[in-house]
């Protein structure tokens, strides 16, 4: 069964030629997963967020920590935990813990000046109506996550 009314005005407006929405190539120098990162959040938002060269740089350097940070939380789940027993290699230990929630926070900062987080999007009002709205759907735990192989916590 049709939808009753009027078509509404976003199913057809179509852009001017030569205005398609164009999503920008990942930056010459980054490495494979630096570049698989940058095509998967070019790709899952509107191309006009980053029609600027600044947010584009933003972008290169959210996906520069991301992939510093999975390598990191690698190496933080390789250390044998008999290992932080000895003085010497717990304070390697801590250093790389620090490091992580370093480069941790510059990845949620980041993320949130590039409006890729539902905090910058939404007013407390929107988010709550949202949520009330999505109560019945699925829960968000019970759906895989995706951003789980770039932080290395799959």
């Amino acid at each position: 069964m049709g939808r009753r009314g009027p078509t509404p005005g976003h199913q057809t407006i179509r852009p001017l030629p030569g205005r398609e929405e164009r999503r920008p190539p990942p930056p010459e120098g980054m490495t494979e997963a630096q570049t698989k990162l940058w095509r998967d959040v070019v790709e899952t938002e509107p191309a006009s967020l980053f029609d600027s060269a600044a947010r584009r740089h933003l972008l290169r350097l959210y996906c520069e920590h991301a992939t510093f940070r999975a390598d990191l939380q690698g190496l933080i789940d390789k250390t044998p935990v008999e290992a932080v027993a000895d003085p010497e290699k717990a304070s390697a230990f801590e250093a790389m813990l620090r490091l992580r929630d370093r480069e941790t926070k510059a990845l949620v900062s980041l993320a949130t000046r590039l409006r890729l987080t539902n905090q910058a999007r939404f007013t407390a009002q929107a988010a709550a109506t949202e949520a009330r709205n999505m109560a019945s759907g699925t829960k968000p735990w019970d759906d895989p996550d995706p951003a789980a192989e770039y932080f290395g916590d799959a």
